[in-house]
């Protein structure tokens, strides 16, 4: 089952990964952005590899560059001329939509505490709420852009409820870790994310749903 698990993880990965070079197809260089970001996943996945993240007495931790690097810098490329082309031909649910992969991610916690790899407070059976977004984000998506029932206000503080339940969760998992900040005594500790392949979800998919909150604000700011 354990296999099994980190190949759903795998594959989740690399579905998000497919849609995110289709959607970057209209601009002008997109294989340059994707090898951007493959470079990266390859760059995670070699240092994970190397037992390079497992060292959690270093201060800063060392986890911290994987999500905080493909933040910033996809936050300041969200500011580009070319990006904002992009977003202003992207349908105003489809960064909403995006986030219902937190479905899919929660239920693979969820596997991975059964088999006694993550703690529960890194699921929805502990202090994750993250579930909640992932199932809302297609109903508030359609009833917002598609059926007009909602205001579009509900979209932006359901954004900004989406952005501050991922923050939660992250904070938990750095208090949760065997570093000197560590202030929850869990067990198993959170260091599952310092290993291949799940160093991909502070290095890809935490960043990817944050930015997808991102887009998804700089549309209805604008709109």
């Amino acid at each position: 089952m354990e296999r099994v698990t980190d190949l759903a993880f795998l594959l989740q990965v690399t579905l998000l990964f497919g849609a995110l070079a289709w959607w970057l197809t209209p601009l002008r260089h997109p294989g340059r952005a994707m090898l951007a970001v493959t470079a990266w996943v390859a760059l995670l996945g070699g240092l994970s590899v190397e037992g390079f993240f497992a060292d959690f007495r270093s201060l800063p931790p060392r986890i911290f560059p994987t999500l905080l690097l493909p933040l910033l810098l996809g936050l300041l490329w969200l500011r580009s001329d070319r990006m904002r082309e992009l977003l202003a031909g992207t349908p105003l649910q489809w960064p909403i939509y995006l986030q219902s992969f937190r479905i899919v991610m929660e239920l693979i916690l969820w596997a991975l505490y059964l088999q006694h790899r993550v703690p529960a407070i890194m699921t929805f059976e502990g202090r994750n709420a993250d579930i909640l977004v992932g199932v809302t984000a297609i109903p508030v998506g359609y009833l917002c852009f598609i059926k007009h029932a909602w205001s579009p206000r509900v979209a932006v503080w359901w954004n900004v409820a989406g952005i501050l339940i991922l923050l939660n969760v992250v904070v938990h998992a750095q208090l949760s870790t065997p570093s000197p900040l560590r202030v929850f005594a869990t067990d198993p500790p959170v260091t599952f994310i310092a290993y291949w392949p799940y160093i991909l979800l502070p290095g890809f998919l935490v960043p990817l749903a944050w930015l997808g909150h991102a887009v998804s604000l700089i549309q209805l700011r604008r709109a």
